[in-house]
């Protein structure tokens, strides 16, 4: 099933900025070292667990259940990452929202009933890596449609605000 209309053309397909990933993930990554820290402190301080056989196999057990879950973290937040995306089209602006692994939401709006478009970057981050939020006013069902922490906001906001004038141009 396809979102696209016949004779719809794609203008922009839009996904959230990489880096926007990365601070995500950062905490986990930085869980990952935590083990590796716990087994370079009880060597320096000379603590020796018991090796009676059980504790070995009970600390394996246990740093594959935690790198484990880690991993099921990481990879849930690259599936919700990955599967937020917007599609700018001649004639539809399309949002695709994952929230939840089973959990997705697709909202489409005709370009003719868009009313205002906003361009928005917040803080040193988002304004040197030329990431933001674009909000879209609609006089549709859904009244306003965000896209968050997308590359070039001011780029994406311009290009919906030059095809809302094209497409107002043609109905006249």
């Amino acid at each position: 099933m396809s979102l696209l209309a016949p004779k719809e053309v794609t203008i922009l397909r839009l996904r959230r900025h990489p880096l926007v990933f990365l601070k995500e993930i950062s905490i986990f990554l930085f869980l990952m070292i935590v083990p590796l820290l716990v087994v370079f402190l009880l060597n320096t301080t000379h603590v020796r667990l018991p090796n009676n056989g059980v504790v070995p196999v009970l600390v394996i057990l246990g740093g594959s259940i935690y790198y484990l879950y880690l991993a099921l973290f990481i990879f849930y937040n690259f599936f919700v990452f990955f599967l937020d995306r917007w599609v700018v089209t001649n004639k539809h602006i399309i949002n695709i929202e994952q929230h939840t692994m089973f959990h997705r939401t697709i909202s489409k709006q005709e370009l003719e009933r868009v009313q205002d478009v906003t361009a928005e970057m917040n803080g040193l981050m988002q304004t040197l890596f030329n990431y933001g939020n674009v909000s879209i006013q609609t006089a549709g069902e859904q009244e306003r449609f965000l896209f968050h922490d997308v590359p070039a906001p001011n780029f994406v906001a311009n290009t919906i605000l030059r095809l809302v004038d094209q497409t107002r141009k043609k109905e006249v």
